[in-house]
């Protein structure tokens, strides 16, 4: 049988993995019907090590999609993401004179109750 080489503590030599490796192991466990358990156990990994590596190699929910492909559909992206910015920035600034419309006690207008 081959045996990995031991240094005398019967532990085995630690493996190393290349970023390659990882972001195919993780794309195993998105895209099939096998749990990450038995992808673990076809490549003789701790489920656990593929639970770490999802949370860095795995894409996020909620993402905004692909990353643009050509330089104009990047200027593209910047051009909509910087209008979203300034409408954001408009829809706060009118929030927040709303909140300091509706918070300030009212003087004018109202009757005054006389005792």
């Amino acid at each position: 049988m081959n045996q990995p080489a031991r240094k005398g503590t019967g532990a085995t030599p630690r493996r190393k993995f290349d970023e390659t490796y990882k972001r195919h192991a993780v794309e195993l466990t998105l895209h099939g019907d096998r749990t990450v358990i038995a992808v673990a156990k076809e490549l003789e990994l701790p489920p656990w090590q593929l639970y770490e590596w999802r949370k860095f190699y795995a894409p996020r929910p909620g993402a905004a999609g692909p990353a643009p492909q050509t330089l104009e559909d990047a200027v593209q992206e910047n051009a909509r993401l910087r209008a979203e910015l300034i409408r954001m920035r408009e829809r706060e600034s009118v929030l927040k004179k709303s909140l300091g419309i509706l918070s300030e006690t009212p003087e004018s207008g109202m009757p005054r109750l006389k005792r």
